[in-house]
């Protein structure tokens, strides 16, 4: 196709979306063209259309695997399983870390093949199954009072400036359930983002926490922080993964959950 031909063409169709839409998205001019504030609006929804069309024809092609992650599954665990696939798999997953209602909606765009998150919320269309429950206990610093304990018990918590880490992960939810009439005392004197900032406040001194055992294992070791567990109650995160349902014949989900066994 010529240049000029390949230029009608694209300009016949910039005219009909126009109309579609009602609006301008171009300005036209003797130099060149640039895009209206409507036509910059559309550009995100555009790009997210040109993403979705790539992500259909190589879901119909089964030829990538998108796995997203919560941030404390991200950042603690998914290296091992990573290596667990790849293992017996010839493909590398792509994949991304975010927060768990960000992952939950890649999924639900059809953005990510699989979520591996911190609680389940069901959407319709989407079907979890869990896959690990992980332990949670309570961090101090060395030089805390709390540091020589063996444990801890639900009252010990009541009052104590607790730090926060990644914002809907769960974790506040799971206490407040799991303590009852103790958890309903307990407050969030600062949500800090992320595990990693909550392990370094900790460490400064500047509060305690509640965190997945398996976040914390390296600084355990090194003695930098203490984990006790809490008396009296089996605390533990339930980890799930999430999938479209029913899950494609085409897609590479299913070797990768398996892995999770």
């Amino acid at each position: 196709m010529t240049t000029l031909k390949l230029h009608h063409c694209l300009g016949h169709d910039l005219q009909k979306l126009e109309a579609s839409l009602r609006a301008p998205l171009v300005e036209r001019h003797g130099t060149g063209c640039r895009p209206t504030p409507q036509g910059r609006a559309l550009l995100p929804h555009a790009e997210a259309l040109l993403r979705l069309s790539r992500r259909a024809e190589e879901a119909v092609n089964g030829g990538r695997l998108a796995i997203g992650a919560s941030g404390n599954v991200g950042t603690y665990l998914l290296a091992d399983l990573l290596r667990a696939y790849q293992a017996t798999n010839a493909t590398s997953p792509q994949v991304e870390i975010g927060t768990n209602p960000y992952v939950m909606d890649r999924l639900e765009a059809g953005e990510i093949d699989l979520a591996l998150v911190e609680w389940w919320e069901a959407r319709p269309g989407l079907i979890a199954r869990a896959w690990r429950r992980e332990p949670l206990i309570v961090i101090v610093g060395p030089d805390h009072p709390w540091s020589t304990w063996k444990s801890v018990t639900p009252g010990d918590l009541v009052g104590r400036p607790l730090l926060g880490g990644e914002p809907g992960s769960g974790t506040g939810r799971l206490l407040r359930e799991a303590l009852g009439a103790a958890g309903a005392n307990l407050g969030i004197h600062h949500q800090l983002g992320s595990t990693e900032a909550v392990k370094r406040a900790v460490r400064a001194g500047i509060g305690i926490s509640i965190v997945m055992a398996s976040s914390v294992t390296d600084e355990v070791r090194a003695e930098l922080l203490v984990a006790l567990p809490l008396k009296g109650i089996d605390l533990c995160k339930t980890l799930y993964a999430a999938h479209r349902y029913p899950l494609p014949g085409t897609t590479l989900a299913d070797g990768f959950i398996a892995a999770l066994a």
